[in-house]
């Protein structure tokens, strides 16, 4: 028995749509937890709060320092469009530097998902078989982009990882450019066991800096270089600070 499963919905004619729209030649995956606490400690300890504070003023400046080297190139930001943690500080921050931004949710967390004002666009996906779970826009997330940096995460990130580690053995083996994978040191999570997670070693040595990345601008320029985004530069496209995407 053959039984083809297509999917409840095809998104690469809207996605292609929305790229053509807007010029965007590359899309940039941030990936990372959403809801990070210390272990073990009450969520109204003052321990728990000030960690809350500091590791969100810590993930901003990544972000930020990410973000800033990329302005001028035609790139839009992925993240997992939803509220709290990575995905929603990487959005909020790629609107406030004029980027498009791009949303990617399971129908489970679409009550949690980020308004119009802060997704260019929202994609929600179904299950493919059963109910909704958390996970389920994984296979669509990791297909849409060309470059991802991981910045702490758990399940959901390294689940992300080792499919996009799988989908460039097959790039790679004929001879396309594969999906870069750029982990930011010092953030935990998964972002500090990407190295042990076994891969082939040409396909990680291929995919993933040969050094540790420690600042979000150096992630950036190894995607830069790594994707060509040079030939993507756009000189006149140089968003600013609560710019609201209009720049862009």
């Amino acid at each position: 028995m053959l039984i083809e499963i297509l999917g409840r919905e095809n998104y690469s004619l809207q996605v292609e749509l929305f790229m053509q729209s807007h010029g965007i030649h590359k899309i940039i995956g941030f990936s990372g937890g959403a809801d990070d606490r210390l272990q073990g400690v009450p969520e109204d300890d003052d321990l728990q709060l000030k960690y809350i504070a500091f590791r969100n003023t810590f993930h901003e400046r990544l972000i930020s320092d990410a973000l800033k080297l990329l302005r001028g190139y035609r790139v839009a930001i992925l993240t997992g469009g939803t509220e709290g943690g990575i995905p929603e500080l990487a959005t909020r921050k790629a609107k406030e530097y004029g980027f498009k931004t791009i949303g990617v949710f399971p129908r489970k967390g679409k009550k949690y998902a980020l308004g119009s004002s802060l997704l260019d666009l929202s994609i929600c996906v179904d299950p493919m078989i059963g109910e909704a779970r958390w996970g389920d826009e994984g296979a669509t997330w990791t297909s849409l982009i060309d470059g991802m940096i991981v910045i702490g995460g758990s399940a959901g990130t390294l689940t992300e990882c080792a499919h996009i580690q799988k989908i460039n053995e097959s790039l790679i083996k004929n001879n396309e450019l594969p999906k870069y994978i750029v982990a930011i040191y010092g953030t935990g999570g998964t972002a500090e066991q990407l190295p042990h997670l076994w891969v082939k070693p040409h396909v990680r040595n291929i995919c993933m800096p040969m050094n540790r990345i420690y600042t979000g601008r150096e992630a950036s320029q190894f995607l830069i270089d790594k994707l060509a985004l040079d030939d993507y530069f756009d000189p006149r496209i140089q968003p600013t600070e609560q710019s609201n995407g209009e720049s862009n």
